[in-house]
């Protein structure tokens, strides 16, 4: 724990004073992807904690930290990293397998034509701590809709296939996601996300929260929601900063 507070703050540090730039877009502390590609050869940093009661014996804690590099002016690489926690019985903790990701523009908004981006992301067969095996290839392809209404309110959705790591079962993903711009710095969302497979039954949830970018190039966010719409059954509540980083 000392060590993720220690890199916050490094990033804190390091964000201060960074030459201003257009305003910072990030892909947390909702459950979609969004469509924007950071800027050719800049570096952005996002990183999060996150709680969770799954049920009355058992909680969790992850933190999730996606380093995103732009190539070109629709396509960047991306690397993330997750720490988990769970607490029932026992205490079981330890990074996950690490993921590499790409996303790629493919089109901007024409009319009815939403702007779409598709996210991939890969989970690299290799265990780093044994109580996170990654025994197989895990995969999520993702299409990622942006349609602007207005200037300040803006309409995500996602569409996606997931391929479990250590079952290998497909599953199939959705997000439908309001966004309001308040302020030029200040935005809102309220958004659904599921998880539907043939075999298990499908998942449902929604989370609200913030964005708040204190500077052009840093922002911090706050989340909180439930994958089962039932905040009394299990819920999760999210905060984090990002920053791009300067050439």
């Amino acid at each position: 724990m000392n060590k993720v507070i220690l890199f916050l703050g490094i990033i804190l540090i390091c964000s201060y004073g960074l030459s201003a730039q257009n305003l910072i877009n990030t892909d947390r502390p909702d459950q979609s992807d969004g469509t924007h590609i950071v800027e050719k050869y800049l570096t952005q940093v996002e990183t999060g904690l996150q709680f969770s009661k799954f049920d009355e014996a058992t909680t969790g804690f992850d933190n999730v930290t996606l380093i995103r590099f732009g190539v070109t002016r629709r396509f960047e690489v991306r690397l993330l990293n997750q720490y988990s926690v769970v607490n029932d019985s026992n205490r079981t903790s330890g990074f996950r397998p690490l993921t590499i990701s790409f996303k790629n523009q493919l089109c901007v908004q024409k009319g009815l034509l939403p702007k779409i981006t598709l996210v991939s992301y890969f989970r690299l067969p290799i265990t780093i701590s044994p109580a996170f095996k990654g025994d197989h290839l895990g995969y999520t392809f993702t299409f990622a809709g942006r349609h602007d209404l207005t200037q300040k309110m803006k309409i995500y959705s996602n569409l996606g296939i997931n391929r479990d790591q250590e079952s290998t079962d497909i599953s199939y993903l959705a997000t439908l996601e309001a966004n309001y711009n308040v302020t030029d710095k200040f935005s809102s969302f309220i958004e659904y996300f599921g998880n539907y497979a043939a075999h298990t039954s499908s998942t449902n949830g929604m989370d609200i929260g913030f964005i708040y970018a204190f500077k052009n190039n840093f922002a911090v966010d706050l989340a909180v929601g439930s994958p089962t719409m039932n905040l009394g059954l299990n819920r999760f509540v999210s905060f984090g900063i990002s920053a791009r980083l300067p050439r």
